[in-house]
């Protein structure tokens, strides 16, 4: 008879045990302050304000890119200055207009143009220009500033080039007028792609997730271009729309986006509902950008301008944009504040940096780069700042 209760007993323990684990590891409060640390910097002594484009692990080089100019920079671990191609200009070896760029396999380089088409150029380890890819627009019909973001990412598979990104000029305005068919758009509007560099076959992508409240309610909020950030090595797409509070995750399979996630984003200084287009867009806490970095999403937006501040110096001027003072209402009012998001689900937040600066790139190996603010004074240098999430409980 001991025997007869005993593995009944011994089932309902592990039950109990197997239900209380699950539970605990469930139980992750998605408030809760997350902090990073800095593990490491680097400083380049050049005068113009530099971004950093791409980091390569093997060869622990960075590819930059002076943020108001055209000037590229490959420097070393150290901050030193390997190499200062003149590759901005109208020669064989150049390129009009640099807007982004990336490290390409091993051994070479992809910059896009900033162009009506946005073409692609690839050029060798020595600085010369090997290639040049049709880029996905239809035309330059909006252009939106961002220093800090990538639209783009490369890979190789299997011996094939890839390469996944967002282009808000990928579609003809003409065809698809938000005036005429509304929040239609959000079905027809293909702002993603997908090419298959070897084989010269381009894919349009629709990152309008069919599990985003404007289009699954056909409400029309704007145009709300989404933000794609690709993690090659889990082949996972994050889509993030800037209004509203989801992000979402597909899987890449083939040239579609499969199994659509919605991850639901929530702070503390993110309590407005959706708002009207007509709005002013400085009043609402609008996402500006994701971010991979290892295993996680970094999710960042600025909070918003106080109303009656607003409507204060609205009054006072319609020119009120172009007072000196409302800047400094924005400087004070418009902080970044971060999301943090692992397996589909968020993990915590973030109000602060260890250092005040602005989140340039997130790597493969779960570290973010940080270009240090300069402040009010001029400095003859550049300094980054790498960091990682300390454990949480």
């Amino acid at each position: 008879m001991k025997n007869f209760f005993f593995l009944p007993s011994v089932i309902i323990a592990l039950f109990f045990a197997c239900s209380e684990k699950e539970s605990s590891s469930e139980m992750i409060d998605p408030l809760q302050i997350l902090e990073f640390e800095v593990i490491d910097s680097v400083m380049v002594e050049v005068l113009p304000d530099l971004i950093i484009l791409d980091f390569h692990p093997r060869k622990e080089q960075y590819l930059m890119k002076e943020r108001r100019g055209g000037g590229i920079y490959l420097v070393d671990a150290a901050g030193g200055i390997i190499a200062q191609p003149e590759l901005t200009g109208e020669g064989p070896n150049q390129v009009s207009m640099i807007w982004e760029g990336r490290f390409f396999g091993a051994d070479q380089y992809i910059f896009k143009e900033l162009s009506e088409n946005m073409d692609f150029h690839v050029f060798d380890t020595d600085f010369r220009k090997v290639e040049k890819i049709p880029g996905a627009a239809t035309g330059l019909n909006a252009i939106f500033l961002s220093f800090f973001r990538q639209t783009f990412t490369v890979w190789e598979e299997n011996g094939e080039r890839l390469m996944i990104g967002e282009e808000t000029n990928a579609y003809n305005p003409a065809d698809l007028n938000p005036e005429k068919i509304g929040a239609d758009f959000y079905n027809k509007a293909n702002t993603g792609f997908l090419y298959e560099l070897d084989a010269d076959s381009i894919s349009y992508l629709n990152l309008y997730p069919n599990d985003w409240e404007p289009k699954k309610s056909q409400r029309w909020i704007g145009q709300s271009f989404p933000y794609l950030a690709f993690d090659t090595k889990r082949k996972i797409v994050a889509v993030l729309p800037p209004i509203g509070d989801q992000l979402f995750l597909f899987d890449l399979e083939g040239n579609q986006l499969k199994n659509e996630r919605a991850v639901p984003l929530t702070h503390p200084e993110r309590s407005q509902s959706i708002p009207d287009p007509e709005r002013e867009s400085l009043l609402y806490p609008s996402f500006s950008d994701v971010k991979n970095f290892g295993e996680y999403q970094l999710v960042i937006f600025y909070t918003p301008i106080p109303e009656e501040v607003y409507s204060e110096f609205r009054a006072k001027n319609e020119n009120y944009n172009q007072d000196p003072e409302w800047r400094k209402v924005v400087a004070q009012y418009r902080k970044p504040r971060y999301i943090v998001i692992k397996d589909g689900k968020q993990l915590g937040i973030l109000n602060e940096l260890p250092i005040s600066g602005n989140v340039n790139l997130g790597l493969a190996d779960g570290s973010l780069l940080i270009k240090a603010a300069a402040g009010d004074i001029e400095l003859d240098f550049n300094l980054f700042y790498r960091m990682r999430l300390k454990a949480t409980q």
